[in-house]
């Protein structure tokens, strides 16, 4: 989510338009414990857990972040009744200035950046892309170092996905669809983090059990 989910490396390093995502290792319904064994063999480790909800952190010291202080990226999965994937979230650090300058988005909210969508009770909510596309517009645009996080990252959703089904005018959100999968990227509370969505569409789960 935010989406280099398989790469723990310093994102400020390389903006080259091509990446992976979460679900080119991790397809929809893939059951838990595969989850779980996928992302331990690949340097996260297992952090917050609810009933639905696994939450994984980079744990590989072989891939530091050039600037010491920038928090480690982490992601979520959820799991259906039956314990199969239905959807993702990556939560990608946007990198302080080399100078140690940190761009915020002030005003903007006095939550977590994940509190749009993580219920802290319960895990990730349902319907991440609609719960992204209902923070209210914005007034000014990204400030350079989330504008440069954003643009690395949603290349390669505009490659493989089209134009996007709904676009906030600065950059602050941003949704596509598939015939499966609704993805979203969105900038997370005051800017610290840019949030990757990727969920099984509600239609797609009804055929799947048909």
């Amino acid at each position: 989510m935010a989406g280099c989910h398989e790469q723990a490396s310093d994102t400020t390093q390389s903006f080259a338009p091509a990446r992976p995502l979460v679900t080119d290792a991790l397809p929809y319904q893939v059951a838990r414990a595969d989850v779980r064994g996928w992302h331990v063999h690949n340097g996260w480790c297992i952090r917050r857990v609810w009933p639905t909800t696994d939450e994984f952190v980079v744990c590989d010291q072989l891939h530091p972040y050039m600037n010491l202080h920038t928090p480690p990226m982490y992601a979520m999965a959820k799991y259906d009744p039956n314990g199969k994937s239905i959807a993702y979230a990556t939560f990608t650090p946007v990198p302080c200035r080399m100078n140690g300058q940190c761009d915020r988005i002030y005003g903007r909210t006095v939550y977590a950046s994940e509190h749009e969508f993580v219920d802290h009770f319960n895990g990730l909510y349902d319907h991440l892309a609609n719960r992204g596309r209902a923070e209210k517009p914005e007034l000014v645009g990204l400030p350079p170092m989330q504008e440069r996080m954003w643009t690395a990252l949603a290349a390669e959703l505009d490659r493989r996905f089209g134009q996007p089904t709904w676009h906030e005018p600065h950059d602050y959100g941003a949704t596509w669809a598939t015939p499966t999968s609704t993805i979203g990227l969105f900038v997370g509370g005051s800017g610290k983090w840019i949030v990757e969505t990727h969920e099984l569409r509600a239609t797609a789960l009804s055929s799947q059990s048909d």
